[in-house]
């Protein structure tokens, strides 16, 4: 080393050769080591003290804690086994013992102990009453120590205790009262609400469009289903109600697990309804509202499953014209693509209004907004803006570029999105062309692809549909 700064100074000079011994010097405090790097690899690790870091040729890339830190993990709402709703406020103290495992054999050891911890917080307290988990504070931060402490290890991470506080969110489905509607999707059904429809019982309101009000309805064998009831102003409408019926029939024939089956319908009844596959999750557009921008491995499950379902959508003819979040449930197995070819039958009698445009306001492809032909490649640019908004441009909507979202994007979508988002219909990818690339990222996602709180909406929404507790 000593020969090497010599031949150094003799040729740049005491000048340079200064600049070089500042930029080379690395102070790691007490408590901390430094993880440095050579061309990209792990070369060695700092620590405390100073040190040299050749300029150019080693980077310090990792800053780790090596002292006892407090970690608080996110707070979420946890469903019981009676259909209580608590949060679960969890705090743990660990110590990272190895610097190397900690930083390289798990992307981000926070992130993976809080899955880890909310995954069995789930678990545990889904086999519990509410009264007993609001008691059971030792007992399941003891549960949490020995689930976690030997997958922690392995990351290079000692967890010296647990500390865990449930907090009372809404009682029992037994004593009257439910979780909050906006918890589970479901709100109580209003004064003039039917209360059956064919063969199902109408138990909630799901949510209402321009359309029709949709329903939870529960047969007598206990089948759920999201059930439409067409708005009154329709009803006397033959044309809708033909149109209604040509669409219905056209949507029994999409399948697949990405799509919501049609079980039943009458486009004759008064008032005419259609029933589809109740999928217990939230949509999309409520994921967004509640996480901000979603992790690699989420965008990469919505994006392949969002595609499956095109692919199997346009297979029968059918364009969707009104893909967006809200359209889009996410569900425990993936994406669920919901009201597909429905629209069509609602805009019908619009469509022949001079200057009126199928579709809502952030998704409409060029296309629509110029009067040109709608076609796959139309619901292709919905689907690159639906993948910019779960991807984090619901946050930048106040002036800000489509492109500001496609650079908080992964970078083995950005270029996909940005071809999805080609203004040119025919210079956007196909579906089929859209699995292909997604194939091999999407497929490792499969069986990690929720966030913690995410799963727990998806639970709150199952529970929610629990038949209440007899007494």
């Amino acid at each position: 080393m000593d020969l090497v700064i010599t031949v150094i100074a003799n040729i740049v000079g005491l000048p340079l050769l200064i600049v070089l011994g500042i930029m080379a010097a690395k102070s790691v405090p007490s408590g901390q080591v430094f993880l440095v790097e050579r061309f990209g690899r792990y070369h060695r690790t700092l620590k405390p003290g100073w040190h040299a870091v050749i300029p150019w040729i080693e980077k310090v890339t990792h800053r780790v804690e090596t002292r006892l830190r407090v970690v608080r993990m996110t707070s979420a709402p946890v469903a019981t086994r009676d259909g209580g709703q608590l949060s679960i406020d969890i705090t743990l103290y660990v110590q990272v013992f190895d610097p190397n495992q900690a930083v390289y054999d798990v992307a981000d050891h926070e992130q993976a102990l809080e899955r880890q911890v909310h995954n069995s917080v789930r678990a545990h307290i889904g086999s519990m009453d509410r009264e007993q988990a609001l008691g059971s504070r030792t007992e399941i931060g003891t549960t949490l120590h020995e689930a976690l402490s030997a997958t922690a290890a392995g990351w290079g991470v000692r967890i010296d205790r647990i500390l865990v506080d449930p907090v009372d969110i809404a009682p029992a489905s037994g004593s009257g009262r439910a979780p909050a509607a906006v918890e589970t999707g479901q709100w109580p059904l209003e004064h003039g609400d039917p209360r059956r429809v064919g063969a199902y019982d109408l138990v909630a309101r799901l949510g209402e469009g321009g359309m029709g009000t949709v329903f939870l309805g529960r047969s007598a064998d206990q089948r759920l289903a999201a059930i439409k009831v067409i708005q009154g102003r329709f009803v006397a409408d033959e044309a809708f109600r033909r149109r209604f019926a040509r669409e219905i029939d056209t949507a029994r024939r999409v399948g697949g697990v990405r799509t919501a089956a049609v079980v039943d319908a009458d486009p004759a009844g008064d008032p005419p309804w259609l029933a589809t596959e109740y999928i217990p999750g939230p949509s999309l557009q409520y994921v967004i509202s509640r996480q901000g921008a979603l992790p690699a491995p989420t965008l990469y499950m919505i994006a392949g499953g969002v595609a499956e379902a095109l692919h199997g959508i346009h297979g029968c003819g059918i364009i969707h014209r009104d893909l967006k979040p809200s359209n889009i449930i996410v569900s425990e197995g993936g994406p669920r693509v919901i009201d597909f070819g429905i629209a069509r039958t609602a805009d019908a009698t619009a469509l022949t209004r001079t200057g009126h445009v199928v579709g809502t306001p952030g998704f409409l492809a060029p296309e629509q907004l110029t009067g040109g032909a709608v076609t796959a490649a139309t619901d292709v640019y919905a689907y690159g803006m639906v993948l910019c908004h779960a991807g984090g441009l619901a946050a930048l909507l106040d002036g800000q570029p489509v492109e500001a979202a496609l650079g908080m994007l992964p970078a083995g979508l950005r270029d996909l999105v940005q071809g999805c988002l080609a203004p040119d219909p025919a210079a956007r990818p196909t579906v089929p062309e859209i699995m292909e690339r997604l194939a091999s990222p999407w497929s490792a996602t499969v069986d990690a692809w929720l966030p913690p709180p995410v799963r727990t909406m998806i639970d709150l929404h199952a529970a929610a549909t629990q038949p209440a507790a007899r007494s």
